[in-house]
């Protein structure tokens, strides 16, 4: 049986990955299945982009994480995204790995409590090189950008 608190949420949607070639370097791209012509649709809900770039301590020669490491990031990685699971305050829009970096794009309601979710992750993994970084973004030129440069259906 479901408990109530499940039954009202919507499920997680379907991940695209994606993988790229970019200044010579490999880009590798993850994020849910949102259709291009779907934005318009979200673009009202969640005006504000919040961009969290995590500066990886563990690289390989081509800028991706070594793979022991990229493993060890599964629960930080997990405790950015998840909150945006069900896209009642906001959904995530791209996660780019790429040159020594790992980059969330999210979409969130400009109601969201961006400076206590950091607060959250930031206590929770203090040792993460994260950097913070809150903007307007109604008409999603970001997730747009993605979808013209790679392509997205």
């Amino acid at each position: 049986m479901q408990d109530s608190l499940t039954s009202n949420r919507a499920a997680p949607r379907r991940w695209l990955n994606a993988n790229a070639v970019h200044e010579s370097f490999p880009i590798h791209f993850r994020r849910p299945d949102i259709r291009v012509a779907e934005i318009e649709s979200l673009r009202p809900r969640y005006p504000v982009l919040l961009v969290i770039t995590h500066a990886l301590s563990r690289v390989k020669s081509n800028g991706l994480p070594e793979s022991d490491y990229n493993l060890s990031l599964e629960a930080l990685d997990c405790a950015l995204l998840e909150p945006f699971d069900d896209e009642s305050s906001g959904l995530v829009a791209v996660v780019e790995t790429f040159a020594g970096k790992r980059t969330y794009y999210l979409y969130i309601d400009a109601s969201f409590d961006a400076e206590g979710f950091e607060a959250s992750i930031r206590a929770r993994y203090a040792d993460a090189q994260l950097a913070w970084e809150r903007n307007e973004d109604r008409g999603w030129r970001v997730f747009r950008g993605y979808a013209r440069d790679f392509q997205f259906p």
